[in-house]
């Protein structure tokens, strides 16, 4: 219930912005329309009825998950966000899966050797990557590996090589947050006393820290990768303008520049929708990492 009153309240603030921003009409209409045709047009599009009228349409029709057709194109709206959806998701999973492979290794290898130079780089990548806008990160990836050693291309999709430098863009963005929580939260467990006593065993070291230390420090990690999911669909809008990659964020960008009403709330849904869908699904991986922590009796 609260993920569906939560999806409601985005789009209708999605709504209202759209709506109190500009008339997309007088954007769509000829500069030489008369006033009887922009008229006609508004009509077309239900654009002549009061905000509140046309709120309670908009409630009713995302309720059917009916969004109407594309002011600009013409074609159905939902159709247009699901047929961009596959390339989205694709570069969302595999930049976080890789920030996650690289990002916890590193996490441990800081807190193992913690004061060391492997914590001190491994701090110093987690700042440097928190610090660079996405943006930039992403022109500076299409400059050396697309300008200056064309070994990579800069924009466009289809196989694994164009999946590549906007992964990667993204992905060094996330290394950052995943390093710091992993070092954290493993230095908090490596001072808890049992550690000791597994150690008094004769426990291999390796053992040590994936079967008791990482288990025990992994639920502010998985709390971390779910805050990074919400970021990997909002920087996407700009990584995928840049590199041409035809996903649900630069069909957003376009639309939000457009005022394509209809476009903007269907790619906004469907995005809300699946942050909430991996906020769940993580949700259920507390219980199962840690037997203590259970959403569900």
């Amino acid at each position: 219930m609260e993920s569906l009153i939560t999806i409601v309240v985005i789009v209708s603030v999605v709504f209202l912005v759209l709506n109190l921003s500009g008339d997309p009409i007088r954007m769509m209409a000829s500069p030489t329309a008369s006033e009887e045709e922009v008229a006609e047009l508004r009509a077309a599009f239900g654009f002549d009825k009061p905000l509140v009228l046309r709120y309670g349409d908009f409630l009713a029709q995302i309720s059917r998950l009916r969004f109407g057709d594309s002011i600009n194109t013409r074609q159905p709206a939902l159709r247009m966000v699901l047929q961009r959806m596959p390339a989205t998701l694709l570069l969302s999973f595999f930049s976080l899966a890789l920030a996650t492979i690289l990002g916890i290794p590193l996490g441990m290898l800081a807190a193992v050797r913690r004061g060391k130079a492997a914590d001190t780089a491994a701090v110093l990548v987690s700042m440097v990557g928190q610090a660079m806008p996405v943006f930039w990160i992403a022109l500076l990836l299409i400059f050396v590996f697309g300008v200056m050693i064309p070994i990579l291309p800069p924009s466009g999709y289809g196989t694994f090589a164009h999946l590549v430098l906007p992964g990667i863009s993204i992905a060094i963005f996330l290394l950052a947050g995943i390093v710091r929580v992993t070092r954290a939260s493993m230095l908090e467990v490596l001072q808890q006393p049992f550690v000791t006593v597994v150690r008094s065993k004769g426990l291999e070291e390796r053992l040590v820290l994936f079967k008791h230390v990482l288990r025990n420090a992994s639920i502010p990690v998985l709390t971390q990768l779910t805050l990074q999911m919400r970021f990997v669909i909002g920087g996407s809008v700009v990584v995928e303008s840049v590199f041409g990659w035809p996903g649900v964020g630069q069909l957003l960008a376009q639309a939000a520049y457009g005022r394509d009403y209809p476009v903007v709330i269907a790619a906004t849904f469907f995005i809300a929708l699946f942050i909430l869908a991996f906020s769940m699904i993580l949700d259920l991986a507390y219980g199962l990492v840690d037997p203590r922590v259970r959403i569900w009796h």
